[in-house]
């Protein structure tokens, strides 16, 4: 076990110093190690504020058609989900260099504010434009509730600890992603599709009120001024430019376009072209990079955060085609394929859960990366066989085994990464790898579409069906067993065309499973999660709330006043700048 994090950022400093008080450091870290108390009281909180970010990913899947119908809009109706991912995952690499200079919790209520109002302006959306202009706000938002939620657990919880802790923050991810598609379905069946949206408005509020009154502010050094200076605004505006030129495309290609198509390609080409630039940027001009890529050097860095964009891969590939398998082999509603793939999300959360605690517990992470990718690769595996025939109890267990294996992953492979950081690199490289991870979730949903797109028209062209009732079942493969013309014969042969499909997509999978699995075993190493301060910064943490309290009570009240309240707190900081420099 490696007992000391290797600098996977380069810093202007030579030394391996964890202090926010170092002149040298790029950043100020904000560590504050909260009691129990206020922490449960906090990650309520954060939890909350993560559970509205995850269920908006996935909540309007089942809405779509009535959102089409409403407004007479079909044609561009996936862009109420495809806004929301685009500005959620193309902001994110802002949001951990702004929480490193604004503070993680004027930027978290800032994320939130911003969630909020989007999600007020999508449920009274008049017509399809206000709508998808009103998701692309709440993405935006959505996407910095990810990032700086993950940021704020690394600062209030020890390494040591954070496993079981990202393990809960893990069950919330998986909960909400999954279950979106559930509760926008009975909303859109049982009240209004406006719910799909409202339903975040108290959630966000919530969060707001215990971020707002329970996380302690700790405040950044340096005027407005200073920290305007410090944005890397042409990262960021290069960086947010390249995410849309990317994915935007994808989002078209097989769909609206085809794959070899302009529409598709020069934005692709414009998207490459400026990720080229972005490094350039990074490396030449950033006074402090968005994306540092110094971070690259660190093969363990490296590693866990392209398991992450895999792993954000593989998993939407699941949420996304498990139900629609469902619903196009086995002849079920939406609404009752969201609740079979409920094997697949208890198993994950169950899995998430314990592994978080035995992380902790342990203090390694390695076998459980290694364990998670190895059953996650043979789970893939078995889902190649999967037909129209399949008998259900097969699809529950196959389910059962890929939860058990994702589950040890998803937030796992954060903690790892963050074990081989110092604490004033952990914003970036947890914004970095929420933000590859989600580049790969969005990615995954176009990519698999096109496999099993493609692999339907082969056959179909060979079993001579007409092209117009090919272009049908591409457009809609649910519609296979209702469409008017095919015989029972050549409805078992679209059935058993899509079908090949999806395998040819497991197969895929189960490459990608296991390249991960022998990433881990070859180069994933296990970084102590004791670090020589923690027991330091939880004595700092407990004094600076105890000054806080102080300091609120004492107005009017204590002899001192606050300007000896003041002096406290400068005798407190010279002792421990005393102890860091013997240490």
């Amino acid at each position: 076990m490696i007992t000391a994090p290797e600098p996977a950022v380069t810093s202007t400093s030579n030394t391996d110093s964890d202090s926010s008080t170092r002149k040298d450091a790029p950043v100020q870290t904000q560590t504050n190690l909260l009691p129990m108390r206020q922490l449960l009281i906090v990650f309520s909180g954060l939890s909350t504020a993560m559970l509205c970010s995850m269920l908006n990913q996935t909540i309007v899947a089942t809405a779509l058609p009535t959102l089409g119908a409403v407004f007479h809009e079909a044609d561009i109706v996936a862009w109420v989900g495809t806004a929301y991912l685009l500005t959620s995952t193309a902001c994110q690499p802002l949001y951990g260099r702004l929480s490193d200079i604004f503070g993680r919790k004027v930027i978290l209520l800032g994320s939130l504010g911003i969630f909020l109002i989007g999600s007020v302006l999508s449920g009274v959306s008049r017509d399809m434009i206000m709508l998808i202009v009103s998701r692309a706000i709440a993405g935006i938002g959505g996407g910095g509730i990810v990032t700086v939620v993950s940021i704020v657990v690394s600062d209030v919880v020890s390494l040591k600890d954070r496993g079981k802790y990202q393990g809960i923050i893990g069950v919330v991810v998986a909960a909400g992603t999954a279950m979106g598609p559930v509760i926008g379905g009975v909303f859109t069946e049982k009240t209004s599709w406006r719910w799909c949206f409202y339903i975040s408005v108290p959630l966000s509020a919530v969060a707001i009120v215990i971020v707002a009154f329970a996380l302690p502010l700790k405040k950044v050094e340096g005027n407005a001024m200073e920290k305007i200076r410090k944005i890397d605004g042409w990262g960021s505006l290069i960086s947010f430019a390249a995410s849309i030129a990317i994915l935007l495309p994808i989002s078209w290609a097989g769909t609206r376009y085809a794959w070899t198509s302009a529409a598709v390609l020069a934005p692709l080409l414009i998207g490459v072209s400026l990720i080229g630039a972005f490094m350039l940027v990074e490396v030449k001009v950033a006074r402090l990079p968005l994306i540092p890529l110094t971070m690259f050097k660190n093969t363990h860095v490296a590693v866990c955060i392209t398991t992450s964009f895999l792993t954000g891969f593989m998993t939407f590939v699941n949420l996304y085609y498990l139900p629609q398998f469902y619903q196009v082999a086995q002849g079920d509603s939406a609404l009752r394929s969201g609740i079979l793939i409920l094997p697949l999300v208890l198993s994950q959360i169950i899995t998430s859960f314990t592994s978080g605690f035995l992380v902790s517990k342990y203090g390694c992470y390695r076998i459980n990366l290694i364990v998670g990718y190895g059953l996650w690769t043979i789970a893939s595996g078995v889902f190649t066989t999967v037909d129209p025939a399949t008998p259900a109890w097969k699809l529950v267990v196959y389910q059962l085994i890929t939860g058990l294996g994702s589950g040890q992953t998803l937030q796992t492979t954060l903690v790892a990464i963050q074990a081989a950081v110092q604490r004033h690199e952990m914003a970036v490289v947890t914004g970095a790898r929420n933000y590859l991870r989600m580049m790969g979730s969005t990615l995954a949903v176009a990519a698999s579409a096109a496999i099993v797109n493609n692999v339907v028209r082969s056959k179909l062209t060979g079993l001579d069906f007409d092209s117009a009732v090919i272009a049908a079942i591409v457009s809609d493969p649910t519609t296979i067993r209702s469409m008017s013309g095919l015989s029972e014969v050549e409805v078992t042969e679209a059935l058993d065309a899509y079908a090949k499909g999806v395998q040819v997509t497991y197969y895929m999978m189960t490459v990608l499973a296991g390249v991960q699995f022998l990433l881990c075993v070859f180069f994933v190493k296990d970084y102590s999660l004791e670090r020589e301060d923690d027991a330091r910064e939880k004595e700092a943490a407990k004094n600076w709330l105890q000054e806080r309290k102080m300091k609120q009570n004492g107005k009017g009240t204590v002899a001192e006043g606050v300007a000896g309240v003041d002096e406290i707190e400068d005798r407190t900081e010279e002792r421990r700048r005393e102890v860091e420099d013997r240490v």
